[in-house]
């Protein structure tokens, strides 16, 4: 990974407990070599997959899918619901990821590198990669949660044309694009026979609608409306599928039943009802005569077509006689009946290999386990032999794979280490990690627990401990930590101030805890300086205002709490400054206008509370629209909202809004900060740029990462390889630096650790 021109090296101590991964979507690479599986964190797992084994199930010769977890990829800030191939070269392993707040994502499964990133207005909930006629690759065909169908470019993630609807515009709940066979039809299937393309789709209130598209559509056209409709009842389906060996029976699943149609006029040929205190989550057609339905409990059933939804049959579409059902001949069965906290994800994959298919059933569960059921070809003289006799419950198959990231970190010799792994005792892991931060000047790390200790260990020590074999893991107190004891419970967020700006006393630390409290620490004696008790919920988070606030705000941080306060606390005064408390909805979002005076709170259910800074006064309450501006405005005016880049706003402007609200504090700062741009230009004319020095990158920095609320902390050190060279170079002028004891060992190892990792 580079940073500007630096080559920059990440190092993730996992620790031993394994991250939570509740899975929301699985897609399986047409290479079978990885296994890709979205979680309702945001987060993207890829497993890589060895499908060189082969073992025998049954007398059924089938391939053993080993997969090992390979790469997290965090990218998404709300669940994940679709994963799609983004392309159709087999060595063009790229895929598309979409989430529940619109983004979406083309990611390399080589190195996990996010290429492509969009956030949309539309969220998507069903996404299929087609190769379209007079197109070089794929296009994505969307719906979702809007009226439309949207095509888009998988690389460049732009909507190429949308299909619109002109009868019953409605949410579309399912669809399938297809080629379709030369051969007559019936209604709407004579459409087909002249077409390149046709896409299928259902509407939430059970409308077919078809849409035919010749290969020439572009970004410029206009929306391309459908070519047929007809009303069915079948409301709120979930997926839609047309038979790939016949093209003339379409499959539709809702939660309640599934059901088998006629694609030349859209009558039902048969129905099954979903099992007693289950939901059907999806299907697909195994062969022409048979199907394989899942459920919300993480099951597959396989059907055998009766003989009138069997285009080849000549009973096809004929009237049902009496016990001329879909047969179930075969379940495909869970080891255990645990209840899940969702339904999982299952999707179905039909993939060719030494010039074989193999079909495979994958499901992904709230517990993060992955299941794959490799389905075997059942002849019909086996059906034949199972009917005849008539058990009361169809045979179960185990799945052939069954694996998580629970399994994968115990099968790991030695376990993943953790950053504080040197003050546990035993095999059982530890204090949870709850919050920490990095102070590169000090090479501190100051870390929280779950039982409201906070512990300070010098960093370079700690890390050298965990990384590197040698004598120093057989001391018995290195490296030596500090202890600090305030909170009553889990330690929630903490702040380091001066490390965000100057302004702040260095010894100054605050912490946040779920005991409502916040705390002033004595970073150097270890001491409790004051204990803020002003909130009624636990602190979720710790701010620091901007600098072009004013003189009494400079010296507090924002606290903000889970009973939707915020508060303004001053660390000179030792007091609660400010007070917002009327919130009626979750804080998500902290905004300033210092030169106005103003702190604005956004909350979940959209609206904005604009304060006053100094006085505490509630100056508006804001809905909708003028809401939305409001934020806008903020981020649109980066120097009236932040500390930094102060000289990009007008001085004049503000100068002036000064006068106008008589605002003795704005026209001070507005003169101020004209004054500092006049020096700023003047400086810049008579120097040239070759006296200016890029700001030095530290050779090392910790950073805290947890996928889930509930998870324990792990840390991503990042190493800067030219820094460590530089400092490596340096090491004769700098005998003192706590760095330096780290370099020197580092240095001698740091080629071995690259080749590790596969760096060099």
């Amino acid at each position: 990974m580079s940073a500007g021109t630096n080559l920059v090296v990440p190092v993730v101590l996992w620790g031993k407990t394994a991250p939570t991964h509740c899975i929301s979507c699985v897609f399986l690479s047409r290479d079978q070599r990885t296994l890709v599986t979205g979680c309702y964190d945001g987060q993207i797992c890829l497993w890589q997959v060895d499908p060189d084994t082969l073992k025998v199930v049954s007398a059924i010769c089938v391939i053993d899918l080993q997969m090992t977890p390979r790469c997290l990829l965090v990218g998404h800030t709300a669940p994940v619901l679709c994963l799609s191939k983004a392309s159709i070269v087999l060595d063009n392993n790229f895929i598309v990821s979409s989430s529940e707040s619109g983004e979406m994502c083309t990611w390399d499964l080589v190195d996990g590198k996010c290429r492509e990133v969009v956030k949309l207005p539309y969220v998507h909930t069903n996404i299929q990669a087609y190769h379209m006629c007079g197109c070089d690759d794929v296009r994505l065909f969307c719906n979702g949660y809007y009226a439309e169908v949207l095509v888009m470019d998988p690389f460049s993630l732009e909507i190429v044309f949308t299909l619109a609807s002109r009868v019953n515009p409605d949410w579309i709940s399912a669809l399938h694009v297809l080629r379709p066979a030369k051969r007559k039809g019936q209604v709407m299937y004579v459409l087909w026979l002249i077409l390149d393309d046709v896409v299928l789709a259902l509407t939430t209130t059970g409308t077919v609608k078809v849409w035919t598209l010749f290969g020439q559509e572009t970004k410029n056209s206009e929306p391309f409306y459908e070519n047929e409709s007809k009303q069915i009842r079948c409301l709120n389906a979930l997926s839609m599928t047309c038979c790939a060996y016949n093209q003339r029976t379409v499959l539709i699943v809702c939660s309640k039943y599934w059901q088998i149609y006629d694609a030349g006029d859209f009558s039902v040929l048969c129905s099954v009802i979903s099992p007693r205190g289950e939901r059907w989550l999806g299907g697909d057609f195994l062969a022409a005569d048979r199907v394989v339905i899942w459920s919300d409990e993480g099951r597959g059933y396989m059907y055998k077509l009766p003989a009138n939804s069997i285009a080849d049959s000549k009973d096809f579409h004929s009237k049902s006689v009496e016990n001329d059902n879909p047969f179930l001949y075969c379940l495909l069965a869970v080891p255990s009946d645990k209840p899940l906290s969702c339904p999982p994800a299952m999707r179905y994959h039909v993939v060719s290999r030494q010039g074989k298919m193999y079909k495979y059933l994958i499901r992904g569960d709230s517990e993060g386990c992955v299941l794959i059921w490799n389905i075997p070809e059942v002849t019909n003289s086996q059906l034949a032999q199972i009917k005849q006799e008539d058990f009361a419950k169809p045979p179960a198959m185990p799945p052939t794979v069954l694996t998580s990231l629970v399994k994968a970190w115990a099968e790991m010799k030695p376990p993943p280490v953790g950053i504080l792994d040197q003050l546990d005792t035993g095999d059982q892991p530890g204090v949870r990690l709850t919050a920490s931060i990095y102070l590169p000047q000090q090479s501190r790390l100051v870390v929280g627990r779950e039982d409201g200790s906070i512990i300070i260990v010098p960093a370079t020590q700690t890390v050298l401990l965990q990384l590197l074999h040698g004598k120093h893991q057989q001391y018995d107190d290195w490296p030596p930590h500090q202890l600090l004891l305030g909170h009553a419970g889990r330690v929630n967020c903490l702040l380091y101030p001066h490390h965000l700006h100057e302004r702040y006393e260095k010894s100054h630390l605050v912490s946040g805890g779920v005991d409502f409290a916040v705390c002033l620490w004595d970073l150097y004696s270890g001491t409790l300086l004051h204990r803020f008790c002003v909130h009624a919920g636990e602190i979720t988070q710790l701010l620091v205002p901007p600098n072009s606030c004013s003189p009494r705000i400079q010296k507090c941080v924002c606290s903000v709490a889970s009973d939707h306060s915020v508060t303004l606390l001053g660390l000179t005064e030792r007091k609660c400054v400010v007070l917002a408390s009327r919130h009626l909805f979750p804080v998500v979002t902290i905004k300033w206008r210092p030169l106005d005076d103003f702190m604005i709170v956004g909350c979940s259910d959209g609206t904005v509370y604009v304060w006053q800074m100094e006085t505490g006064h509630l100056d508006r309450v804001l809905h909708g629209i003028n809401a939305e501006e409001v934020l806008y405005a903020c981020d649109e005016n980066p120097a009236a909202s932040s500390s930094g880049d102060v000289g990009l706003a007008n001085p004049a402007v503000h100068f002036f809004r000064g006068l106008r609200h008589r605002n003795l504090s704005a026209i001070r700062h507005a003169t101020q900060r004209g004054l500092h741009q006049l020096q700023q230009l003047h400086h810049a004319t008579n120097q040239d740029g070759s006296d200016q020095q890029k700001s030095r990158a530290l050779p090392l920095m910790i950073q805290g990462l947890r996928t889930n609320p509930k998870d324990p902390e792990s840390h991503i050190l990042v190493f800067d390889i030219e820094a460590l060279i530089g400092m490596a170079l340096k090491l004769p002028a700098i005998p003192d630096c706590e760095i330096t004891v780290f370099s020197l060992v580092l240095w001698g190892k740091i080629i071995s650790i690259l080749h590790l990792l596969g760096i060099i």
